[in-house]
């Protein structure tokens, strides 16, 4: 149903027709008024649940599960918070708990990559963790790289890395979302950009230990 939140907050403030009515009705049971407002947000919400994951199937379901939940929850709503910044944080959690579910080792991640993958090691070698975020979305060869290096980060580091290098928020804004603290954040999103120095580190010595043989 949504799929696709956009990376900063402007652009999560740019529905033509008030929502007002669409959530009122969908608080009554009428499912065609929240199909409404689903279809007007659902490229932006797939956006950003493909920060998160490459798989298209698997980006499909978790913009179903994230529409399910936010129909679900309305009632939690309250009409003084913009509703965009809301449906952003359900949008969030569904992702948060994904990544939680399927979190494997980091070793696992970054034992074998394929050639195109290391045809791209200039990435590594030259970008800051904030670029290696933002190539997750960029070519394809960098997506692959910078994907393999993101699911390696623990989901909370890679919540923080995501909402603050891909949607541009500020700490008390990603804690407002999650429902952290604010020194949660700090710590996580310090903790990440180190993780991150030290896998792209990995993925090198390997690469050129695999050249010299």
């Amino acid at each position: 149903m949504l799929a696709a939140l956009s990376s900063k907050l402007t652009d999560w403030s740019e529905a033509d027709r008030s929502d007002a009515e669409l959530i009122a009705e969908a608080r009554r049971g009428d499912t065609a008024a929240f199909g409404e407002l689903a279809s007007r947000y659902r490229t932006r919400v797939e956006r950003f649940c493909q920060r998160f994951f490459s798989d298209r199937e698997q980006v499909s379901d978790l913009v179903q599960e994230s529409f399910i939940r936010a129909f679900a929850g309305l009632s939690t709503y309250r009409a003084e918070m913009p509703f965009l910044g809301w449906l952003r944080a359900v949008v969030a959690n569904v992702c948060y708990d994904e990544l939680r579910r399927r979190q494997r080792k980091p070793e696992e991640l970054i034992a074998d990559f394929t050639s195109t993958e290391a045809n791209w090691l200039q990435l590594v070698e030259h970008s800051t963790p904030e670029e290696i975020v933002e190539a997750a979305e960029e070519r394809r060869a960098a997506h692959m790289l910078a994907h393999r290096l993101l699911d390696s980060l623990r989901p909370d580091d890679r919540m923080v890395m995501v909402l603050r290098e891909s949607e541009g928020l500020s700490v008390e804004e990603v804690a407002q979302v999650m429902g952290w603290s604010e020194a949660k954040v700090k710590i996580r999103a310090f903790r990440a950009r180190q993780f991150l120095r030290k896998q792209a580190e990995s993925i090198l010595f390997q690469q050129r230990r695999s050249v010299k043989k």
